[in-house]
């Protein structure tokens, strides 16, 4: 069955048993019914993903306690087999976006029995208390009942690759619950297990330990510790991957409870989310940037021995579209696009369709090299950055690949490029063997260079172009004279080029 396989620092998401590239679209909110997915399925195909992401939600999979209602989860299971995808199951459950909308009637309107988070005035918010066993119990129960139903149905065929548990946890309204129960825990020593983890003086209660980030931590602490727990309830029935997606604390940004979800696992409470939530394999990332430097920012603060880039979200936009390739090769699971049905008919929508669809349509058939190639730490990826028309990228075995932005198709380069009018050049080099490389990619050219130490010239050898049929290869032409000589240029088509490298 699916699983998250470890080596070296490095993380790999595999299924079937082999490491797998997850290329996602995403439904909005309320699109995950019956009566509405026969118009979703267009917009989905359209971008030429291999998985969908859909929401389950838990006032409607539990419209009366311990009665569960799988007709939206069988649904989704069975359009998703049809049109030959994988499908991620995402939880609505205790959170979504910070608060706890898709709560079940029944219990927002017994606050009693399952207390709601105060904020410093003592005021209700729309948020579940962390600290209420009868909460924790509520959500605990339902996921289990999910999960089991899963196994039930999906067991022997692997359709569900992975399950997010809840959406974009944390609270927005307050920085951290003031319940009785929370304000006992708050003023009680930090868990000599997370004091531990943060190598942080045992003993001192939150403020003593974390001062001016107590409350945020100590909300970060109750929240991870809550959603750890329903996904161990979960794992128990049917143990899928798990994940936790991020309403991210972005640049300029902050102020937890106001400009983002407090307690959710954001870069500066990351740790302790790491520390106290075992039971869930990685943190995606909800990536809302077009621009560079904090997209990749982002990815960088993800990136980490115990945690694989996965942009759970990013926008339906074609300006985040080459990000995918610096994802993949930072060692990332994947990639979703989200909000992608039921699109506008505008210029801006158009482009972000053709920009994903041709990503997904050039990785797809070769999503299990470019897995591999991530999880060993090998793949390379050049991703143009808006002012900077040339990179380099070191390859390894003394070669370097020259990529530059903005050159014609064929003839001498000016000596300042220009760079690609959308800034959207991005190139994969995924190895083969030595010296030998699959390169994939747009609006591009590519330049090989040795380095001469040994005093050998590096040439190119041969360039084919061609196709992976039933994972082999299988070349379609030679590429030669007037297609090489201003280096390989890349343009608007996709296209697999195999690389041979040699020297002299």
């Amino acid at each position: 069955m699916p699983s998250v396989v470890h080596a070296d620092g490095r993380h790999a998401l595999q299924v079937d048993g082999k490491p797998f590239t997850v290329l996602a679209v995403q439904l909005h909110n309320s699109s995950a019914w019956p009566a509405v997915l026969p118009e979703v399925w267009d917009d989905v195909l359209a971008l030429h993903p291999n998985t969908l992401e859909a929401p389950v939600y838990w006032e409607q999979f539990e419209p009366s306690p311990g009665k569960y209602d799988t007709t939206n989860l069988d649904a989704l299971i069975a359009g998703a087999r049809s049109h030959g995808l994988r499908l991620v199951v995402l939880w609505f459950g205790s959170w979504k976006n910070g608060q706890m909308h898709y709560v079940p009637e029944w219990m927002k309107s017994d606050p009693v029995h399952y207390p709601r988070a105060l904020d410093e005035h003592g005021t209700p918010q729309e948020d579940m208390s962390p600290y209420a066993e009868s909460n924790l119990h509520a959500d605990e129960t339902a996921f289990a009942a999910l999960m089991d139903h899963l196994r039930k149905v999906d067991g022997d065929r692997h359709t569900v690759i992975m399950v997010q548990v809840e959406n974009e946890p944390g609270s927005i309204g307050a920085i951290r619950d003031h319940s009785p129960a929370a304000e006992q825990a708050f003023a009680a020593p930090v868990p000599d297990a997370l004091t531990r983890a943060l190598r942080r003086p045992p003993g001192g209660d939150w403020t003593a330990t974390f001062g001016a980030d107590a409350d945020e931590q100590f909300n970060a602490y109750g929240i991870s510790r809550y959603i750890d727990q329903v996904a161990s309830a979960g794992k128990a029935r049917y143990p899928l991957p798990m994940y936790v997606n991020t309403w991210l604390r972005y640049k300029g940004k902050h102020m937890p409870g106001y400009d983002y979800p407090s307690g959710g696992a954001t870069w500066n409470v990351l740790d302790t989310w790491k520390a106290s939530a075992p039971h869930i394999d990685f943190i995606g990332t909800d990536l809302y940037s077009t621009a560079y430097n904090e997209f990749t920012k982002v990815v960088g603060q993800y990136t980490r021995a115990d945690n694989p880039p996965w942009i759970s979200e990013t926008g339906f936009e074609a300006g985040n579209a080459p990000y995918l390739f610096h994802v993949l090769a930072q060692g990332g699971v994947g990639f979703s696009i989200f909000g992608i049905d039921h699109p506008a008919d505008t210029p801006e929508v158009k482009a972000a369709i053709e920009a994903h669809a041709r990503n997904f349509a050039l990785v797809g058939p070769i999503q299990g090299l470019v897995a591999d190639a991530a999880f060993r730490g090998t793949l390379k990826a050049a991703v143009e950055q808006r002012g900077q028309a040339k990179s380099d990228v070191a390859l390894g075995g003394g070669w370097t690949a020259h990529v530059s932005y903005g050159a014609p198709s064929w003839g001498d380069a000016p000596p300042e490029l220009p760079g690609n009018p959308a800034a959207d050049g991005h190139v994969l080099f995924i190895p083969l063997g030595k010296d030998e490389y699959l390169l994939v990619g747009f609006h591009a050219r590519v330049e090989f260079e040795r380095d001469r130490s040994d005093k050998r010239m590096g040439q190119v050898l041969r360039i084919e172009e061609g196709t992976y049929e039933g994972g082999a290869w299988k070349a379609r032409r030679w590429w030669n004279g007037d297609e090489t000589d201003y280096g390989i240029n890349l343009g608007q088509k996709p296209v697999y080029l195999k690389v041979r490298l040699g020297d002299y």
